[in-house]
């Protein structure tokens, strides 16, 4: 027998749970001795499909079937044989609809069982469509009759909850909310059957709570709670607030520009302050898309005295962008870190449109900005020298290109196949890229040195460390300075 068998249990099973789950489990070949240790060692079941999912919607739906019904095999497997008496998270990520609801309710009694703290169902879909998606059993709570709950001493014991493509329903969220003392994060992303959602009374523990891309949500309401960050995304809802002294931290987002649904698009910050009227003296971070608002001249945004950090989306080529840039700036007086994110439209019409200069607007406060969606636009540069013109004490300047913001930064297939055709194209990239970065600091420095004396503007190293992971983007920058 070696030394490390040798190793008292408690040793060994400290040893085991520091593995990744699929070596955690591998040791079981090792010896007799070895065969079952991970089983009552391992703390972190994280069911992690590394390279299983690459190119998944490529393949042909047989070889799909049989991929999530190995995957499903994989996660029986360990279930059926842990033996230990808690686990500390179970995250199951796949492709997975409701085929599988058998082994996936199995699966979520398991995890309660063993008292999880941190459950994550991640039923990732390729292409972002909710088709059939699994929906989670009320009986398993209790909240059908002739089922009582027996899963009570489990669900006290959890402190952060995710959905990712299970349908849930505010009732079974809130139930969540009610029975779990010590839930601080729920996450809840891509679901069909949300609808209205109750975060009500400061025995809630919740401290973080994020709803993304739920199509049917209608309205969430917040009260009395010590909720630190609230994070929305997706179609507009109505959100009422009231007595969260706690809440720092907001983020209202369109992606698909659906908020128009719920407002003229005039309306839309008005709309916006007044929903978050109640704490906007205290906000110190704000997320907000202005893709669809437009700017009104006659309206003053109210001042947020506290905020830190300022992230906006804006449409790159509106007309009053910059005007709209500047209100918010104007009413963020001690903002310290501002983080524009750029988008622009495709469409033939948009090529060429200049946007309009804006009045200056000093800001002695912010040091850090960061661009993202940078392309070879003529506004795209506007939108940065804008921001250099006015932000006095700027020490450090981010700008993350477009090509790697929108598209190679996910590292999907169709990204990687695009960045070798360039590659091809464009030679060998250890042969240029020494060229290429010095072409892109080149450009930099020539941007800047419009507004800035050399000895004012500092090149970032973080600013070299951006485009190092992302170097299939320099070829985008040469076609702005050429």
């Amino acid at each position: 027998m070696d030394r490390i068998s040798e190793l008292p249990h408690e040793i060994l099973g400290s040893i085991l749970s520091l593995l990744p789950l699929k070596e955690a489990v591998a040791t079981s070949v090792l010896s007799r001795h070895w065969r079952y240790a991970w089983a009552w060692s391992t703390l972190t079941l994280d069911f992690d499909p590394e390279e299983t999912l690459v190119g998944f919607k490529y393949h042909s739906r047989t070889l799909q079937n049989k991929k999530s019904h190995r995957y499903v095999n994989w996660v029986n497997r360990v279930v059926e044989q842990h033996s230990g008496p808690n686990i500390k998270l179970f995250r199951a990520c796949f492709d997975l609809d409701r085929r599988f609801t058998s082994s996936i309710d199995k699966w979520i009694e398991f995890a309660l069982k063993k008292r999880v703290q941190v459950l994550v169902l991640d039923f990732v879909k390729e292409y972002g469509i909710n088709k059939d998606s699994y929906m989670f059993p009320r009986k398993l709570l209790g909240l059908e009759e002739g089922f009582a709950s027996r899963r009570c001493v489990g669900l006290k014991s959890l402190k952060v909850l995710s959905f990712n493509f299970v349908d849930v329903t505010g009732e079974i969220l809130e139930h969540f909310l009610s029975v779990c003392p010590f839930l601080e994060r729920l996450s809840v992303s891509f679901v069909e059957k949300l609808v209205n959602l109750r975060v009500v009374g400061s025995s809630i523990a919740l401290k973080y709570l994020k709803l993304e891309e739920c199509d049917d949500l209608k309205r969430v309401e917040i009260y009395d709670t010590n909720l630190v960050s609230f994070i929305h995304t997706g179609t507009a809802i109505d959100l009422r607030l009231s007595n969260v002294p706690s809440l720092v931290e907001v983020a209202i987002t369109s992606q698909r520009n659906d908020i128009a649904r719920l407002c003229a698009s005039t309306a839309f910050m008005r709309l916006a302050f007044t929903q978050l009227a109640c704490c906007l003296y205290q906000l110190e971070t704000l997320m907000i898309n202005t893709q669809v608002a437009e700017y009104n001249k006659d309206y003053t945004f109210p001042i947020l005295p506290n905020l830190k950090h300022l992230e906006l989306t804006v449409e790159g080529d509106y007309k009053l962008s910059l005007s709209q840039l500047s209100s918010f700036m104007k009413a963020s007086p001690y903002l310290q870190r501002l983080a524009l994110k750029l988008r622009f439209w495709e469409e033939p019409f948009n090529e060429g449109r200049k946007i309009k200069k804006a009045a200056k607007c000093p800001h002695h406060y912010i040091k850090v900005v960061e661009v993202s969606g940078y392309c070879d636009r003529t506004n795209a540069v506007e939108h940065v020298m804008f921001l250099m013109e006015n932000v006095v004490a700027l020490e450090k300047l981010v700008i993350v290109p477009y090509w790697s913001w929108d598209c190679h930064h996910s590292g999907s297939e169709s990204g990687k196949r695009e960045r070798k055709k360039e590659a091809k194209s464009n030679g060998s990239f250890a042969e240029c890229r020494s060229y290429l970065l010095d072409r892109f600091v080149g450009f930099l420095y020539s941007l800047v040195a419009k507004v800035l004396s050399s000895q004012e503007f500092v090149y970032e190293r973080d600013q070299k460390r951006v485009l190092e992971m992302a170097p299939w983007t320099y070829w985008r920058f040469l076609d702005a300075t050429r």
